[in-house]
């Protein structure tokens, strides 16, 4: 199926490329191609609309094109912070690892899932995610985190407005990894 898809956008593409060819070769003369497509339009006057089709395809292309561009260039990767005449730049690792470092004393990092978001110029986001057995035995954790992650952004990025939301997600017990595993038939 996936190769199928593949020779399927490949035929696109290429169609694609002749369609451009031929409309470019109408409005600038290239040698060959232009008396070749001027004689397919006079014969076959149908094609013409071929080409606009192709128009309009490679124009929804663009278009859809520069929405993914907009759409990506809008996540931040530094945090930038001006004071007077000054700018300073953090990159968004700095912060993960200010985040990581001050939460680790609780609970190990590799128990949680961390996002960190940079909103506009001078708001930081930041969301933890712990999976835990029992929510209501972990509460009091998650309000130290939260307390501990609030104190030390505000220490460390001082004039910057920061978020932090900490999520408890209550996990289903597992099985033990030996009782799991085929055991071996020894006789």
């Amino acid at each position: 199926m996936k190769r199928l898809l593949k020779i399927i956008i490949g035929f696109v593409i290429l169609l694609l490329f002749i369609g451009t060819l031929t409309i470019l070769s109408q409005l600038i003369t290239i040698p060959w191609l232009s008396y070749e497509v001027e004689a397919l339009i006079y014969q076959y006057p149908k094609l013409f609309m071929v080409f606009e089709g192709t128009l309009l395809i490679l124009g929804g292309l663009l278009v859809l094109g520069l929405l993914v561009v907009l759409s990506v260039s809008g996540r931040r990767r530094r945090l930038v912070i001006k004071e007077g005449k000054n700018q300073i730049e953090i990159p968004k690792s700095t912060i993960e690892q200010i985040v990581q470092e001050s939460y680790g004393t609780i609970i190990h990092p590799d128990k949680t899932k961390m996002t960190v978001k940079i909103k506009g110029k001078e708001k930081v986001a930041v969301k933890v995610r712990i999976d835990v057995r029992s929510k209501e035995r972990f509460k009091p954790m998650a309000e130290e985190i939260t307390q501990q992650l609030q104190n030390t952004l505000a220490e460390t990025l001082e004039s910057i407005d920061s978020r932090v939301t900490v999520y408890l997600r209550e996990k289903e017990p597992t099985e033990s990894s030996a009782f799991s595993k085929k055991q071996s038939r020894v006789v």
